[in-house]
């Protein structure tokens, strides 16, 4: 999981935001800012995209390492089990609330 994240928030990153954050005012991002309705979508979703949504391959980064870096030890520490699991649920809920965001502002203003 940890690698599809990197994967998936360098592509999102340097490949489709761009084309998003386009200067053109036909572009996704100006058609979201240009309705008081809708800014909010701006504001809100794609702040926790661009900012909040890397924490996901950071917090699976991080427990994989103590996975393979601890291994079978782990079977004798149930706090550091309970803290991993802790951690990789927070990646998963925030992988899934920038996936939400994403398509929901993908139905206000689509990427064409």
């Amino acid at each position: 999981m940890a690698l599809d994240a990197w994967l998936t928030v360098i592509t999102g990153t340097w490949i489709v935001y761009p084309w998003y954050r386009a200067p053109a005012p036909d572009s996704p991002r100006s058609k979201i800012l240009a309705s008081e309705a809708t800014r909010l979508w701006h504001t809100l979703g794609m702040e926790w995209k661009e900012h909040v949504g890397w924490l996901t391959p950071l917090l699976a980064t991080a427990v994989a390492f103590v996975v393979f870096y601890y291994g079978p030890r782990l079977a004798y520490e149930p706090r550091v089990r309970q803290a991993l699991l802790v951690l990789f649920t927070l990646a998963f809920i925030t992988a899934g609330i920038a996936g939400l965001f994403g398509a929901f502002l993908n139905k206000v203003a689509p990427i064409t």
